[in-house]
């Protein structure tokens, strides 16, 4: 797994480290005293610490001082309304998310009465503060298409902006999204978490 440390706030995570490393060192320079643990030892701790964190203690209330986004695992409903063709339409939408402090993954599944279900896959998301302190989740994403029995949908690449609206008890995303299908398809998507963001 690879740790990208964009989503820490450097100001508090530099000196956090620091301070473990010098505790770990001095730990194990009690138990062991000095010798090859002295400068690999605490680093090996770091390390094993940070992962740990990236990975699940993040999501920790607690802990959420060294990062700069929100939990957004779980599942989400909602819908897509679009313009295809100059044809105004909607489609139910799913989200399912996947995050540790460092990655985001997206999957999302599309659905219409007398059309196949579609999936699309995040090939790379991000989440982005603006300069008032708004959050947007970025993703960009591939849609393998479905061309059976009469369907239309070619396979596409697009991207979704999405803006995260969150009170205390419910998390919703809201926003944008193109497609670079030929023609171009575009419209808005908002879905709704209906589960998950635990520990």
């Amino acid at each position: 797994m690879q740790i990208r440390l964009t989503n820490y706030k450097a100001q508090v995570l530099i000196p956090v480290l620091g301070l473990l490393w010098a505790v770990s060192s001095w730990m194990l320079s009690m138990i062991w005293g000095y010798g090859l643990l002295q400068g690999t030892g605490p680093t090996a701790i770091v390390l094993g610490l940070l992962f740990c964190y990236d990975r699940w203690l993040w999501k920790f209330p607690v802990f959420s001082m060294l990062n700069t986004i929100p939990n957004l695992n779980g599942y989400y409903e909602g819908e897509i309304k679009y313009c295809f063709k100059g044809q105004d339409d909607t489609k139910k939408c799913e989200l399912i998310i996947k995050q540790t402090c460092s990655n985001i993954k997206i999957d999302c599944t599309f659905n219409k009465d007398k059309e196949r279900m579609t999936k699309s896959v995040s090939t790379e998301a991000f989440i982005k503060t603006d300069e008032i302190g708004d959050q947007f989740l970025y993703f960009y994403y591939h849609n393998p298409g479905s061309c059976l029995n009469g369907d239309t949908l070619d396979s596409h690449d697009g991207m979704n902006v999405l803006r995260i609206l969150k009170d205390k008890k419910q998390i919703k995303l809201d926003g944008y999204y193109f497609t670079n299908r030929n023609p171009q398809t575009k419209g808005v998507l908002t879905v709704t978490r209906i589960n998950g963001g635990g520990k």
